[in-house]
């Protein structure tokens, strides 16, 4: 994180929620990371925000002080890609970016996750595959004895349908949509896009970071290349069909330059 106006946790934000065992979604919690309205109080309300601001630190990797003002918060957990109206109503201001990316590069990256079992989340559950991985959407556990290519396609199908219904009744000044390929192909352009849009100054040092390659994220787990998804050729078209309506639901929002595609490319062709 590294715009000067923005905030973060410096990493992923589980614990400011899943401190409370209530919201945890194993036994005596929640069924799932989904998280609403309905799972808030006014007395919830007041103390999450007291913890996310003892949290948070500045593009300096500084503590919040008393006199800082106003500030913006940017938060990048997945699990709380099921949580958006659970975080609307303790910041009705909260502004969203939705950031898609191919099917096929994510399920791919779910499925070697969960065979690394490198990203266990809960470990109260033990399956054939190891551990649960990654988060849990509603519905979870009807998947404990699918193969993993199977709840990979789940865990991203339930994920996006989650988000855009969720945002379908938000005003639409309060999000935008953004490719993961427009982000990498042309981060410069993006990120001043996405600059205007969260309401913050032009950030030049940031601009100068992103002209130059970007690194990759820190939960890499191996070099990424063009067509990895490939090795999961056979496994992810099985599954297309049932993905088809989230991806044509996703091109409805998305951009005419950036639409997913709708077609599975022969198992000779890298994309």
């Amino acid at each position: 994180m590294r715009h000067k106006q923005l905030w973060s946790f410096g990493d992923e934000g589980h614990a400011w929620i899943e401190k409370y065992p209530h919201l945890r979604p194993v036994r005596g919690g929640v069924a799932s990371n989904r998280l609403t309205s309905d799972n808030l109080n006014a007395n919830l309300i007041e103390q999450l925000k007291l913890d996310m601001l003892h949290g948070m630190i500045d593009s300096q990797g500084q503590r919040i002080n008393s006199d800082v003002g106003a500030i913006r918060l940017l938060e990048k957990t997945p699990k709380n890609c099921l949580r958006i109206p659970f975080i609307d109503t303790i910041y009705p201001d909260a502004r969203y970016i939705y950031l898609y990316r191919d099917p096929k590069d994510s399920i791919s990256s779910i499925v070697e996750g969960w065979r690394h079992q490198r990203f266990v989340t809960y470990g109260d559950v033990r399956m054939a595959h190891g551990r649960w991985c990654f988060l849990r959407p509603p519905r979870w556990h009807e998947m404990l004895n699918q193969p993993i290519h199977e709840i990979a396609a789940f865990q991203w199908k339930s994920c996006q349908d989650i988000i855009l219904n969720d945002l379908d009744v938000i005003q639409p000044e309060r999000w935008t949509v953004c490719s993961f390929d427009e982000f990498v192909g042309n981060p410069k352009a993006t990120i001043s896009r996405l600059q205007r849009f969260c309401e913050l100054d032009t950030d030049a040092a940031l601009e100068e970071y992103c002209a130059a390659p970007l690194p990759p994220s820190r939960y890499t787990q191996t070099a990424p290349a063009q067509g990895k998804w490939m090795q999961h050729h056979a496994a992810i078209s099985q599954m297309f069909p049932y993905l088809m309506p989230t991806i044509q639901r996703i091109n409805e929002s998305a951009s005419d330059v950036w639409q997913l595609d709708t077609d599975m490319p022969p198992v000779n062709q890298k994309n």
